[in-house]
């Protein structure tokens, strides 16, 4: 029972690492940031053409964006100009075609995630 304890207690840690790493190193050192939207149309009632400059501040490669209502909904997003894995430094991004009023994008959050090793997805707060 003394040896199992403390095998226990690093599995544990070792899972709770691996479930939280990911939001951990995308808050103390983020993949990307200073985000802006250049351009918001938009299309009929219910989406928004959107075009930004962002900044990639290291090299990992690109898995995904999600932009989320206030209620926490994974809003769709249509990349026209096609996804693009970018290298470290300022760039512009879209058009994306995202399925949210303009008034609920405002009220939205962006999460990016980055494949930066193979432990984790890091998760990076991308707008606002």
């Amino acid at each position: 029972m003394a040896k199992i304890l403390p095998a226990m207690l690093a599995a544990i840690c070792a899972v709770f690492i691996v479930s939280v790493g990911g939001q951990i190193e995308g808050h103390f050192i983020p993949v990307a940031g200073q985000t802006q939207f250049d351009h918001i149309e938009p299309v009929g009632e219910t989406s928004v053409r959107i075009a930004g400059q962002s900044t990639k501040l290291r090299e990992c490669k690109f898995v995904r964006i999600e932009i989320r209502t206030g209620r926490g909904t994974v809003a769709p997003i249509q990349f026209e100009e096609g996804t693009v894995d970018r290298g470290a430094g300022r760039f512009g991004f879209g058009p994306w075609l995202v399925q949210l009023t303009p008034q609920q994008l405002q009220g939205a959050r962006a999460i990016v995630y980055h494949r930066c090793h193979p432990f984790w997805l890091t998760e990076t707060r991308w707008y606002p």
